[in-house]
């Protein structure tokens, strides 16, 4: 349970990146649906770490 809640918190690290990156490229869509996913990995990385 462990390494997935670590994959999680990384992937929803990388999306932040990742939003930022095509907000600053002018893709506001690909930018919004980005922060969405990243938003949920967080989420669900810290629910699933304070268990």
């Amino acid at each position: 349970m462990r390494g997935l809640v670590v994959m999680l918190l990384v992937a929803g690290g990388a999306g932040v990146l990742a939003t930022f990156g095509l907000a600053l490229s002018g893709d506001t869509p690909g930018a919004m649906r980005a922060a969405g996913m990243a938003s949920s990995a967080l989420i669900l990385g810290i629910i699933l770490h304070r268990r």
